[in-house]
């Protein structure tokens, strides 16, 4: 009666390691899944409060390596000081606390959508047109997929001159337009200078274009060169 009783058991015992294994699996495999989903809020807090300066987050998608990040008690996400965009595909750190209580860094990637408004132009524009308040309105749409020099400021440009054609409902680049020319060449200008307690004006010839701001040469009566910084229709300053 014995014998049949042990070559039960030894049918028995083939199946025990497939069972313990499983049973193994699971619960690394739950581990695992708690820290990533630990590890995904973190990422996905850090990123949509970075993005949430720019425009309205309207998704973030992290990509969490389950193999990577298995072992990553307490993650602290950050973005790395490498001058990228907080949109898009972006690159995060993380600082984990390994095996035996050390700490590492890991990297991993994640998506980021913004939605923007954006500055575009309501009719056909030529070359050398003047804009003007008129001729412009927002659209809105994923900065992701937009260009990178985009307008979204339709006050900035109020003025400023179209360097080529622009078409009717497309994005507004910053590349397409330049400050208008509040000073030419060759011009008589009125030269202001100023100092504590003291302003003298006198004329001058333009050597330079300049628009608002920037910096142009003139000739004095005297023939000397001078720069003056423009600040209206033929008229620049010169602070002592």
């Amino acid at each position: 009666m014995r014998q049949p009783t042990r070559q039960r058991q030894a049918r028995r015992r083939p199946w025990q390691p497939i069972i313990v294994a499983l049973a193994f699996g699971l619960l690394f495999s739950g581990g695992a899944g708690a820290t990533n989903d630990v590890l995904s809020q973190r990422v996905t807090q850090l990123l949509t409060r970075q993005a949430g300066e720019i425009g309205e987050v309207a998704g973030v998608k992290v990509h969490t390596p389950s193999a990577v990040f298995a072992h990553c008690d307490d993650p602290q996400p950050f973005l790395p000081d490498n001058g990228q965009r907080h949109y898009g595909r972006v690159s995060v750190g993380v600082h984990c606390e390994g095996p035996g209580g050390r700490r590492q860094t890991r990297y991993l990637q994640a998506d980021v959508s913004v939605r923007v408004h954006y500055v575009t132009v309501t009719h056909d524009l030529t070359r050398g047109s003047v804009i003007t308040r008129d001729d412009l309105r927002l659209a809105e749409g994923r900065l992701e997929k937009l260009p990178r020099d985009i307008i979204r400021d339709p006050v900035a440009i109020i003025g400023q001159v179209a360097t080529s054609r622009l078409q009717a409902d497309r994005p507004l680049r910053a590349y397409q337009l330049h400050p208008r020319d509040l000073v030419k060449r060759g011009q008589r200008v009125t030269v202001i200078a100023r100092g504590p307690g003291f302003e003298v004006s006198r004329e001058a010839e333009a050597l330079d274009n300049g628009a608002m701001g920037e910096q142009v040469r003139v000739r004095a009566g005297d023939r000397k060169i001078l720069r003056g910084r423009v600040i209206g229709p033929r008229r620049l300053a010169i602070d002592l």
